[in-house]
């Protein structure tokens, strides 16, 4: 009897201890679910959203826009607050082609957040690109609200200033930029070029050599600023930076013919001419090297030969007044009055013309992706008659931007002149 007492006691006492195992095991089962649904799974899920976002990052800079816009569409399906995708899907629609998409998306984009900077500055290059300008201007000053010690943004404002042609305003953001951040020598090459347009160059050479000193791998920067020591005078400077700019593989026709310039300014004629004579084997029709070895011709009494190289200046521009100047004067070198008569005649007609085409070809020198300068040099064209110039300006203007209000309208009115 004992022995089945002390048994029947036993099977209790491990009854009781296995229930309370359960109930302990079960507690920490539930416990780690706990842990695992509250912080396992979110922490997998975000890792996996982040994935997706980097994808269409990836995406987007590769230029696979369909495929951005996807992956950007998985993340804000599982993270509709996803400021950063939203801004992304606004560029990849902007990338697309599709710019009131690309508005509306980052709109809502700011409205997740009204802080963050980069929607601001996106939001004002669509607008920008769609002619929105004073909605552009008023996004770039929103972002500077928030943030007005960004010299990204500040550099930004500056770009847009000078696309719409306020290079006044422009400066004003460019040296801003670089007083935030000394370093940002896009900033200081944009501020030259700025300065450049105002016709302030020895302000624009300061600045390019910052530049070159914080990047001394920008060719057309070696380029420019040869250009604005060859304004100022100074050869010898201008040709050591022409000599850089094709050392770094910058190898235009037009760097050989300012190098040759600038050999001529310094007495190296024979080099100015092996220059010229370059810029003819990548160019053949390039009128201004015609015209300076017809000028180094006239020097060594070549008449002959120089008479041939300012007429081929003259057919490949016959509205070249500078050529006809001095094709009229060397014919009353050869003792041809009526010929000289004739030259002299064409150039006082075609001086006032090209004066104005001078001013607009100095700049588009430093800045040939300048919508507003190609604009305007269209417009002199036309003013004078030179309707199939003006024609490539105006397309060249709206291929630099392709909605520029006022090239689509001077290009209108040039087609509908040539319908009637």
């Amino acid at each position: 009897m004992p022995s089945r007492r002390n048994k029947g006691g036993g099977s209790k006492g491990k009854k009781g201890w296995f229930k309370y195992a359960v109930i302990a095991v079960a507690v920490a089962l539930a416990g780690g679910l706990s842990f695992y649904f509250l912080t396992v799974v979110p922490q997998r899920e975000q890792a996996e959203v982040e994935a997706l976002f980097q994808q269409g990052n990836w995406y987007l800079n590769a230029g696979k826009t369909l495929r951005a816009i996807e992956y950007y569409g998985h993340v804000i399906k599982r993270e509709p607050g996803h400021v950063l995708a939203h801004n992304g899907l606004g560029m990849a629609y902007r990338s697309a082609g599709n710019p009131v998409r690309a508005e509306s998306v980052l709109r809502h984009a700011l409205s997740l957040d009204r802080n963050l900077v980069d929607t601001y500055n996106n939001l004002a290059i669509i607008y920008a690109e769609t002619e929105s300008l004073e909605k552009a201007e008023a996004t770039y000053r929103g972002a500077l609200a928030i943030d007005p010690t960004s010299a990204v943004m500040r550099y930004n404002l500056g770009a847009f200033y000078a696309q719409v042609g306020s290079y006044t305003e422009a400066v004003e953001q460019y040296k801003s930029a670089v007083e935030l951040r000394s370093d940002l020598y896009q900033a200081h090459n944009n501020l030259a070029l700025a300065y450049i347009a105002l016709g302030k160059t020895s302000e624009a050479v300061a600045a390019y050599e910052i530049s070159i000193k914080l990047n001394p791998r920008q060719s057309r920067a070696y380029y420019n600023l040869g250009l604005a020591y060859e304004e100022e005078g100074h050869f010898d400077q201008a040709a050591g930076y022409y000599e850089k700019a094709l050392a770094r593989n910058l190898t235009v026709p037009d760097v050989h013919y300012h190098l040759g310039l600038a050999y001529a300014g310094m007495q190296r004629q024979d080099e100015a001419l092996v220059q010229y004579e370059k810029v003819l084997t990548l160019d053949a029709s390039h009128k201004q090297a015609h015209y300076r070895i017809g000028l180094l011709l006239v020097e060594a009494r070549r008449y002959n030969e120089a008479e041939r190289s300012l007429q081929k200046a003259i057919s490949s521009d016959p509205h070249f007044a500078d050529a006809h100047y001095n094709l009229g004067r060397l014919y009353m070198k050869q003792k041809k009055p009526e010929q000289a008569a004739s030259e002299m005649a064409l150039f006082t007609s075609m001086s006032a013309y090209n004066k104005e085409v001078e001013n607009l070809t100095r700049i588009l020198l430093y800045m040939p992706g300048d919508a507003t300068s190609h604009w305007e040099l269209g417009r002199v064209h036309e003013k004078y008659e030179q309707y199939d110039r003006a024609l490539a300006e105006y397309q060249t203007a709206l291929q630099i931007r392709p909605r520029f209000p006022q090239a689509e309208k001077s290009l209108q009115r040039l087609q509908s002149l040539e319908v009637q």
